[in-house]
């Protein structure tokens, strides 16, 4: 099916309030309100790793048990979402099934995540280190729509809109959304940053225009690709300055995403010029 207007969104951050803890496996430190791919980036050779896996389950397991009790016989569910270099699937199975770590450091952060966010958006995973052979991190997060991101989805709907999901988080996650309306068939999961741009390119070839709406690190190709790129500042007040170099518009809340797009008119190639991001910035964003 084809149209006029494709709305591509990522979720943790973009539609969902994230709350995110990472267990520094080394250091035995908890982390809160981390930014994962700020974890990620702290070095070459890190990937994060999703099991396709619910969270509950991890939280049943024997916390003494290995790591690797989650990777054997599900090779195929262990997906790598994003990486700060490449990393060969193999490589990461490989690391896991050696890892000496036990099953109670993912719980950890499991448990504190599911005290703050009950709901059924939750996952967790790891932060793969290629060069030392190890994981880095185990990480959890969970989250909560944005206030009024329903009536930003009926009025894009309303708009003749088809809304696309493009995350890094597990097919499970994407699928506890159901409740707001959103096509199965139009939710990508474990869309690494490369993935993302793939499906503003694929999707670009049946619409007239694409929009695509983000808030991390992960976003920028999308962002670049799309027709008109949307940033959203409401979960990281602060982005870099590569993030806000990527986008067309800067938006604080998603409640603005129908304006944004009913403003850009004839929507036109992203234009991302330093001084039109200046404009941008002064019209959209407060830092």
């Amino acid at each position: 099916m084809s149209g006029d207007l494709a709305v591509v969104m990522d979720v943790a951050g973009t539609i969902m309030r994230m709350y995110r803890v990472a267990k520094d496996i080394p250091g035995d430190i908890i982390l809160e309100k981390v930014v994962t791919w700020e974890l990620i980036m702290e070095k070459s050779g890190r990937a994060l790793v999703v099991p396709q896996i619910d969270p509950d389950m991890i939280i049943s397991c024997n916390p003494d048990h290995p790591i690797r009790v989650l990777v054997l016989g599900r090779e195929d569910c262990i997906k790598i979402s994003c990486s700060s270099s490449q990393i060969s699937p193999d490589e990461v199975l490989r690391i896991l099934k050696s890892s000496p770590v036990k099953m109670r450091e993912l719980q950890e952060a499991c448990a504190i995540v599911k005290a703050k966010c009950p709901g059924n958006y939750r996952t967790a995973g790891f932060i793969v280190d290629h060069d030392h052979g190890e994981i880095a991190y185990a990480i959890s997060t969970g989250g909560i729509p944005f206030p009024g991101l329903e009536r930003v989805l009926l009025d894009l709907k309303a708009m003749g809109a088809d809304v696309y999901l493009a995350s890094g988080d597990s097919r499970r996650s994407l699928n506890s959304l159901d409740d707001l309306g959103i096509d199965p068939s139009r939710m990508n999961p474990v869309a690494n940053p490369w993935r993302k741009k793939e499906i503003v390119a694929e999707l670009k070839e049946r619409y007239g225009h694409v929009v695509m709406v983000g808030d991390g690190l992960n976003d920028i190709y999308a962002l670049k690709a799309a027709d008109l790129g949307v940033l959203t500042v409401e979960q990281h007040t602060r982005p870099s300055p590569r993030l806000l170099d990527s986008a067309s518009v800067i938006i604080k809340s998603i409640r603005d995403l129908p304006r944004v797009i009913k403003e850009s008119g004839s929507i036109g190639q992203n234009e991302s010029t330093p001084s039109r991001q200046g404009e941008l910035q002064e019209k959209y964003y407060i830092p």
